[in-house]
Order: structure tokens, then C-alpha cells, then sequence
């Protein structure tokens, strides 16, 4: 499926074209092992107790294509901070509701691809993103 990305921030914005999207959802468990007495290891070990306390993680890693210079320079600028105090950026992308999503940039890998006349492409992208709010 080809999804395109639009990252807004300050007044910057850049789309994403031909995305590859890995949603990430990830929840830091708290596990608890009790101990086995000597004396009744014949019974067996005891059920490892879970304790899940929704300490979640959403990230978003996508691969992409930006088509233009200013492109680039505008993704670099939001990773930079988009001349702003900080905080998140805006993410909305056709497969997600129309509502945008919050999000951290925490890594951007940028390739210049060779010239080619067939193609409209100039710069494959690998974008990391975190969600949550500012603290």
C-alpha cells in the first residue's frame, strides 16, 4: 500500500511520498518471579506474576521519497526544531484518521539517489517518530 506522510511543524511542511509505515506499539511490563523454597521444589516453579502498569511506547519508523531539495531542507529543519520552542511535530497520513498525531522526531536517515530522467525522485528517507506531549 502506498501511504504519503505529511510532518508539519512551525511553518514548515514536507510530504513523505511511497511510504513504507511500521506502527510500533510497545508496553514495558513488570515481571515478578517469585523465589522457590528448597523445601517444595518438587512442586514445580511458581507462575511468574505480570504487573502492567500501560507504560506504553508508540513509534513510527517509515521509509520514503521526498522529490525535491527543499524538501530535505524543510524535513531537516523540523528535525532541528523548526525555529520554534520545541515540542512535536504534526504527522497526518491518508491510512490514519483525520486527526493529526503528535509526535517526537527522534531519528532521520536522508540518501541523495543518482540522477536519473526517469525518475521523480531525489531522496529516499528513513524517519523515526515518537508520540506523546511536550513535559
Amino acid at each position: 500500500m502506498t501511504t504519503n506522510i505529511i510532518i508539519n511543524k512551525g511553518s514548515y511542511s514536507v510530504t513523505i511520498h511511497s511510504v513504507e509505515l511500521n506502527d510500533n506499539y510497545d508496553n514495558k511490563l513488570k515481571l515478578i518471579t517469585p523465589p522457590t523454597q528448597k523445601q517444595i521444589q518438587e512442586n514445580g516453579p511458581k507462575d511468574t506474576k505480570v504487573i502492567d502498569l500501560l507504560m506504553l511506547n508508540h513509534t513510527m519508523q517509515f521509509n520514503g521519497y521526498l522529490k525535491t531539495s527543499t524538501d530535505r531542507d524543510n524535513l531537516i529543519k523540523i528535525f532541528k526544531g523548526a525555529d520554534t520552542e520545541g515540542g512535536p511535530c504534526s504527522i497526518t497520513y491518508d491510512t490514519y484518521p483525520s486527526s493529526p498525531i503528535s509526535m517526537f522526531p527522534e531519528k532521520l536517515t536522508i540518501v541523495e539517489l543518482p540522477e536519473s530522467s526517469s525518475s521523480q525522485t531525489k531522496y529516499k528517507v528513513q524517519v523515526s517518530l515518537l508520540e506523546g506531549v511536550s513535559a
